[in-house]
């Protein structure tokens, strides 16, 4: 049966859930883990006025799953997966660089999963809120993809930088987007309630780390897990909505 990301992202726990708890909160950046010293960036402030209105539950607006982060894949895919993300996370951009290449080869780009990625933040990385908000603004373009490798794979170029701005305006420049429209974007915040949205419904789906993953239907996994493993979870799920057909 085909499974919509507009249903709720908890479900009861199928035969592979013993098997997906045991793999649960492997490799995963967490509230818990040290946050950086005050003063790593010129934009402390700044980012640390982003997150707390981010992060402001209460008045996060009530966008739709459906409606959030950006989808890869077919429509069509009989799996859907959602994975909740913080770009300034180590085990995200682990996960980014080593494992979803070969996802989206086996998976997304044969057509058996519909993937989608909802930017959210821990509040614990510098910069984050920024490079969340870039993504966000790629997006507008429909090149959140190319923006969102370039945010993992260069990740130390913007966490580390007292001008993120001019980072991700770099990063805009080299990957082709229409670097003026960008800019307009970024000085809004109407993409911000995107991501405002997205960190709350990650904290009301029960995320507490990152990556978390929703394999729509089955509980949900926590952490970079290796490629091998996550290789059985999708296989197993999909052979369990497809009878291992096409």
């Amino acid at each position: 049966m085909k499974r919509d990301f507009s249903k709720r992202l908890s479900a009861p726990v199928s035969f592979l859930g013993v098997f997906l708890a045991t793999l649960a909160g492997i490799a995963a950046c967490t509230e818990q883990d040290s946050a950086p010293p005050a003063g790593t960036s010129s934009t402390t402030a700044l980012s640390q006025d982003l997150v707390a209105a981010v992060r402001a539950e209460q008045q996060a607006p009530d966008i739709p799953i459906a409606l959030l982060g950006f989808n890869m894949g077919s429509k069509d895919a009989p799996l859907r997966v959602i994975e909740f993300s913080d770009f300034g996370c180590g085990y995200c951009r682990k996960f980014h660089m080593e494992t979803w290449p070969t996802l989206k080869a086996d998976f997304v780009d044969t057509g058996k999963v519909e993937w989608k990625y909802v930017p959210m933040i821990l509040g614990i990385f510098p910069n984050a809120i920024e490079a969340a908000h870039a993504g966000e603004c790629a997006g507008e373009q429909d090149r959140f993809e190319v923006m969102s490798g370039r945010l993992f794979g260069d990740q130390v170029d913007w966490k580390n930088s007292g001008e993120p701005q001019e980072v991700f305006r770099r990063f805009a420049r080299e990957e082709g987007l229409d670097v003026e429209r960008f800019d307009r974007c970024v000085s809004e915040e109407a993409r911000l309630e995107r991501i405002q949205a997205g960190t709350a419904l990650s904290r009301q789906a029960g995320v507490r780390g990152t990556p978390t993953f929703f394999v729509v239907g089955y509980p949900p996994l926590q952490g970079a897990l290796p490629l091998e493993m996550f290789h059985q979870v999708l296989s197993a799920a999909w052979e369990a909505e497809t009878g291992g057909g096409s």
